[in-house]
């Protein structure tokens, strides 16, 4: 104790996951907060969780509607599935492992890229498919997969961070 501004984390009785998720994804905060055990769920689990957290420009591009369609607390329900659906808790998913592709497999003919050793992940609100953007062709018909990778049908990665025993991806 030498007085100093510095406070220990437990002071504010949030851990640092909820904190970093809070400063960094405040949108993202506020709509896991619709489940008010998730935090200390989080904080206790031994292997740490994986949250896939839309950054502000992802809300922004939900519109004012659904974004006013997920604060109803008519919609509490929804909006929790909603949550969980951007948590993993059974074991931390690195990017790499998001990443990696399967080379026991054929090359595709068509020139898109290997496929993915990973075919979707088990999130809390249900299994989510992890897969490859497709690009072009028209009503789904012709499209090819560019590369990059994508958790559901459009949430790309944008940086990871680790924090504590716990990996937070931009989505």
């Amino acid at each position: 104790g030498d007085g100093g501004s510095e406070s220990s984390p437990e002071d504010d009785g949030r851990s640092e996951i909820e904190r970093f998720i809070e400063d960094n994804y405040p949108q993202f905060h506020s709509l896991l907060s619709k489940n008010p055990t998730i935090w200390q769920e989080a904080s206790e689990a031994s292997g740490g969780y994986t949250f896939f957290a839309p950054n502000a420009q992802a809300f922004e591009e939900l519109g004012d509607k659904k974004q006013r369609q997920i604060e109803d607390p008519r919609n509490l329900e929804t909006a929790q599935k909603l949550g969980l659906y951007h948590v993993v808790s059974v074991e931390p998913v690195s990017s790499m492992r998001l990443r990696t592709e399967d080379w026991t497999k054929p090359r595709p003919k068509d020139g898109s890229p290997q496929p993915l050793t990973i075919g979707g992940i088990v999130t809390l609100g249900g299994e989510v498919p992890v897969g490859r953007k497709k690009s072009g062709g028209f009503l789904g018909f012709g499209a090819k997969e560019d590369g990059s990778i994508v958790v559901g049908p459009e949430a790309a990665i944008v940086q990871s961070n680790n924090v504590g025993s716990s990996i937070v991806h931009e989505v």
